[in-house]
């Protein structure tokens, strides 16, 4: 019941309609130049607010700002706010830090972090610049770095804005229920040279780091009040299938929803006054709901030993910070 519910969801409840001016508001969105992240940036901007869109080229990013003024000039001629370019490339952990300099020289609030961005279905034995497993270092450690930089300033912004307004939306996948380790994450398949060669375990294991993230970031940090969940978009027509045999596609072409309405899970992640402190351990699927039948194995991966659980999460946060620590503090 869990995967047809997320296959086939029910109407967007939370959508431009429901979305409040974001005038004065600052938001980043990873991979905000295609996919989910173009329609979510597109929707962001027409409310009002301020956009960084981030990504790898600045060429691409480039046109897909470009492309959202036009295809938003009438509607939202009156209410837009600003779009800018961020470049940064979360398989490179030495980027991240430059573009964490080049958003502080503009800003000094932030209100969400949307770490949308991520590879899947990579290669096996695909790696990262620093050698990770292409899935874990892109989809888990360079947000979590990238986090880590900007909790001050969204601190610094929780100060003065509503209870639980400011967030850090991580990105997950319904593969976590189909596929991937016992309890999520295997941490014998992260070291080098014994990364597993099936493709969706990889994968999956970094959509489950995601929730572990998100889980433990709103744990140590709700005394500053942030607010960090994990979302699953959907199943999407995007650019992430593109890698994925044509026969595969064309028999999942039935169940291939438009990026925006994965663009309309995360509007709700991110903005929805439903959501609050806490919530980490929550799972929210498409198009914006709490999922109701999460897997026990991971539940009991976000809970700590003393709690009853594995404290998996929480392992795996510390991995994070062990494998990101020598590119923090260099801004």
């Amino acid at each position: 019941m869990g995967a047809w519910t997320q296959l086939f969801p029910p109407s967007p409840h939370f959508t431009e309609a429901q979305t409040p001016s974001l005038s004065g508001k600052v938001f980043i969105v990873t991979g905000g130049n295609s996919g989910v992240g173009f329609e979510l940036a597109k929707i962001l901007y027409s409310k009002g607010g301020s956009v960084y869109v981030a990504g790898r080229s600045a060429a691409k990013i480039a046109t897909a700002i470009g492309e959202i003024k036009t295809e938003t000039a009438q509607a939202a001629s009156s209410t837009a706010g600003q779009l800018h370019c961020l470049t940064l490339d979360l398989g490179d952990l030495s980027t991240i830090a430059p573009c964490v300099s080049a958003f502080l020289a503009k800003e000094s609030r932030l209100d969400v972090l949307f770490n949308n961005a991520g590879v899947s279905r990579q290669p096996a034995g695909s790696v990262t610049t620093q050698g990770h497993e292409i899935h874990m270092g892109t989809n888990c450690l360079g947000p979590y770095l990238l986090t880590k930089f900007l909790l001050p300033t969204l601190a610094e912004t929780a100060k003065s804005t509503p209870k639980n307004s400011v967030r850090v939306v991580f990105t997950s996948s319904g593969i976590i229920d189909l596929a991937g380790p016992p309890g999520g994450v295997s941490f014998a398949e992260l070291e080098p040279g014994k990364h597993s060669g099936d493709i969706n375990r990889n994968y999956s294991s970094s959509k489950a780091g995601n929730w572990f993230l998100a889980s433990e970031f709103d744990r140590r940090y709700a005394k500053d009040g942030i607010v960090a969940v994990v979302q699953s978009p959907g199943t999407l027509r995007t650019p992430g299938w593109n890698g994925t045999p044509w026969l595969t596609r064309a028999i999942m072409a039935p169940i291939f929803h438009p990026p925006k309405m994965g663009a309309y899970t995360e509007l709700w992640a991110g903005l929805s006054p439903d959501i609050k402190s806490g919530d980490g351990q929550k799972y929210i699927i498409p198009w914006g709901r709490w999922n109701m039948t999460p897997k026990k194995e991971h539940l009991a991966s976000l809970k700590s030993k003393e709690e009853g659980g594995t404290g998996l999460a929480a392992d795996f946060f510390d991995y994070c910070e062990a494998q990101t620590q020598s590119f923090a503090y260099k801004y």
